[in-house]
């Protein structure tokens, strides 16, 4: 709020959507006398703006809702395939932009679409208009989109676009599903047992101290961590936050990050699943650039976006600077002991028969499945698992219960 001549001029409000100086996407409620003035100011703290839009009332009041028209994974499937049937049907480009922005009920996808379309009319290509988004759509989609441009196959590419991300949607959606059921299990399991030890267990032990009674050896064991978790559960539980986040901040460097990295990949059954994970992502990845025309060069360098370990970063590093220089891609991942058998003798078919990037898809295909296969497999042992451990734990507490009561009565086996 500003002050002039003896009178208060209040300020407008936008929300705010830019770019850090790291990258980082962030929202945000700001004061300024014009919109203008606001983006030069972002500008000269070295931000760099997205979208900014004069705030509405329920805004003002509430800063968060700005955030509750977020663009979704399911929405880039939807708007991906929207525009593909669109395009594929003959629609012009913008008329199709804004078919899409008036058929979705979504206003972040409405939005989006309808600046989308503003971009095209002012004689942006659609690539240079989505690279305007780097929230929403990563360089892998911007780069499809500029290759389908430029080989005037763009319905083609968002079709490849949309099979791709739906794809990952339904293994995303797969893994959810599946572990809502064991997650409700183990949680049920963990409250059961933290309201024993804490109530049920001190109670009893109460009576026994109170009757001067001596407990069994079981029994006192039982007792006395019950005591200590009652009195110092808030400890343990500062004890643990402070070791997640200790190893928080060593997983943001690059050292605890390859470490961990490393090491995860050696676990044998997690391991396995996160290497299948990162080998499915990057050969579907590449495999779909390749399919759309992108060079193969360009698709590994865009296929090691998709990847989160480094330990495989290192190695698609390596397997871009050998292919630069001419060597066997199939070759240079023989070399490396990372790369599954499968892969690599999928990669050096493609190379003989011309059809690389249609392997790499086949790698991914099978890949997933195991993936399925696996994750339902474990998810499936969780049940049984967990019930024997709250049945060992819970009958062994009644146990020592039972025990103490049968020695005030003076039974004997």
């Amino acid at each position: 709020m500003k002050r002039c001549s003896g009178f208060q001029i209040n300020m407008a409000q936008f929300s705010c959507e830019y770019l850090d100086k790291e990258g980082g996407r962030k929202v945000s409620l700001e004061e300024a006398d014009s919109r203008d003035e606001l983006i030069a100011r972002l500008l000269d703290q070295g931000f760099q703006p997205i979208k900014i839009k004069r705030a509405k009332r329920l805004e003002t009041i509430f800063p968060r809702s700005i955030n509750k028209n977020r663009f979704s994974h399911d929405d880039i499937v939807y708007f991906t395939k929207e525009l593909s049937d669109l395009i594929d049907a003959g629609v012009q480009l913008e008329r199709a932009l804004k078919i899409v922005a008036d058929s979705c009920d979504k206003e972040a996808v409405r939005e989006v679409s309808l600046e989308l379309k503003e971009a095209i009319q002012e004689g942006q290509n659609l690539s240079e208009a989505l690279s305007r988004y780097p929230h929403i759509f990563s360089p892998l989609y911007v780069n499809m989109v500029r290759v389908g441009e430029m080989g005037g196959v763009l319905s083609e590419v968002l079709k490849r676009l949309e099979g791709f991300l739906e794809r990952y949607r339904e293994i995303r959606n797969f893994i959810i599903t599946s572990s809502i059921y064991p997650s409700i299990l183990v949680l049920v399991g963990i409250i059961s047992i933290f309201i024993l030890i804490t109530y049920v267990v001190p109670k009893f032990g109460q009576i026994f101290a109170d009757l001067n009674q001596p407990m069994p050896f079981m029994t006192q064991m039982i007792v006395s961590f019950s005591i200590v978790v009652k009195k110092w559960w808030w400890l343990m539980a500062l004890v643990i936050v402070l070791g997640a986040v200790t190893a928080k901040r060593r997983l943001k460097t690059v050292e605890g990050k390859r470490a961990f990295d490393t090491h995860i990949l050696k676990v044998p059954v997690a391991g396995h699943l996160v290497g299948l994970s990162e080998f499915s992502r990057m050969a579907r990845t590449l495999g779909t650039l390749i399919e759309s025309g992108v060079p193969i060069l360009k698709g590994i360098s865009l296929s090691k976006e998709v990847v989160s370990n480094l330990r495989l970063k290192e190695s698609l590093d390596k397997l871009y600077k050998g292919v630069r220089q001419g060597k066997s891609m199939s070759l240079l991942m023989k070399q490396d002991p990372l790369f599954p058998s499968l892969m690599v003798h999928m990669v050096a078919v493609g190379e003989e028969t011309g059809a690389l990037g249609e392997m790499l898809i086949k790698v991914a295909d099978d890949f997933e499945k195991r993936i399925q296969a696996r994750t339902k497999m474990l998810l499936s042992l969780i049940e049984p698992i967990t019930i024997v451990f709250m049945g060992v734990v819970i009958g062994g507490i009644i146990m020592s219960m039972l025990l103490a009561i049968l020695g005030i009565n003076d039974v004997s086996f």
